[in-house]
């Protein structure tokens, strides 16, 4: 669990005077997640999610908020943001972004089986359809990211590391970014975001990391999480072609993506080993914090950038 911002009851229950969701009953915090601090809160009128918003800014959440407004008005399954009284998405609480959100019924994935691995490879699809129509504002160069937290990583990695970024860097400049189809995406659609019951999708959590950036990134990102085993260091190729046919039902990559398939696998999973060594070596100060090994994925970068390259999308 990761506790950044403590919440006193009698801090959350004058919060929680901004909203129409009944009196406090209880609240605990949240044991998943990474960079927020998360609580479910448990009212006279329901039962939400609080999330004190650590990774972006007030700046940001706009449109992260209005992304997930748009989905769910079209009728994705998502948590739903709770308006206060005078309408606005958020608020504030111990100087920090203050999410309530509704909460869902289902349960995190540990190993998603090839069905929900189907449905989830539908669902993206249809996200991706549903965000052509909104404009792409907050964009993220991908590409560059990883270039100047790499600059800053390299110094603290050993040769063979460095020789590993400076390699799957070089291999991400071959993709034509801006050729790429994209629009507000999730970017971190892991199996603990996906609520499941049995193979029933409750719905979708956890869109702090929102942005504008190609859809072949997010199917990439998604992929990778949904069908590598870090503790076995293996690929389930057979699930991966699964939720790729899924999604291609919905929405079939062009050439552009097509071609760029591979290299964008390793591109996602270099985002992720990156942003993990960097919680490491840069860390948050935080009451509970928890920080995930960058050993799997560096693995997973270095199965995508060797010889074994996937050839799915063709």
């Amino acid at each position: 669990m990761s506790v950044y911002t403590p919440v006193t009851r009698e801090q959350l229950e004058r919060y929680l005077l901004q909203y129409s969701v009944g009196e406090l009953i209880d609240f605990q915090g949240i044991e998943a997640g990474v960079e927020n601090t998360n609580y479910f809160v448990t009212t006279s009128d329901g039962q939400f999610v609080l999330t004190l918003v650590e990774s972006v800014s007030s700046e940001q959440l706009p449109f992260i908020l209005d992304y997930i407004e748009h989905l769910t008005q079209q009728g994705m399954a998502c948590a739903r943001p709770i308006h206060l009284k005078d309408n606005t998405l958020f608020g504030q609480l111990n100087q920090r972004p203050a999410v309530l959100m509704s909460r869902l019924s289902g349960s995190p994935l540990q190993t998603p089986n090839d069905q929900q691995a189907s449905i989830m490879g539908l669902t993206l699809g249809q996200m991706h359809l549903l965000s052509e129509p909104l404009e792409k504002t907050q964009r993220m160069d991908i590409h560059q990211w990883c270039s100047d937290l790499g600059a800053k990583l390299m110094p603290h990695l050993p040769a063979d590391d460095q020789q590993t970024l400076q390699h799957n860097l070089m291999d991400a400049g071959q993709i034509p970014w801006l050729n790429l189809p994209g629009g507000p995406i999730h970017a971190d659609l892991f199996p603990d975001n996906a609520l499941f019951e049995d193979d029933k999708l409750c719905g979708l959590i956890d869109f702090y990391h929102a942005c504008s950036a190609p859809y072949l990134y997010d199917l990439c990102v998604t992929l990778n999480a949904w069908c590598y085993d870090e503790q076995t260091s293996q690929y389930d190729f057979n699930k991966a072609l699964i939720m790729l046919d899924s999604y291609q039902s919905v929405r079939p990559l062009n050439n552009d993506e097509q071609r760029s398939f591979s290299i964008m696998l390793q591109v996602a999973a270099m985002r992720f080993w990156l942003s993990r060594l960097r919680d490491i070596h840069f860390p948050k100060e935080g009451e509970v914090v928890t920080r995930k090994d960058p050993l799997g994925k560096l693995q997973l970068l270095q199965l995508l950038s060797g010889t074994q390259h996937l050839q799915m999308a063709s």
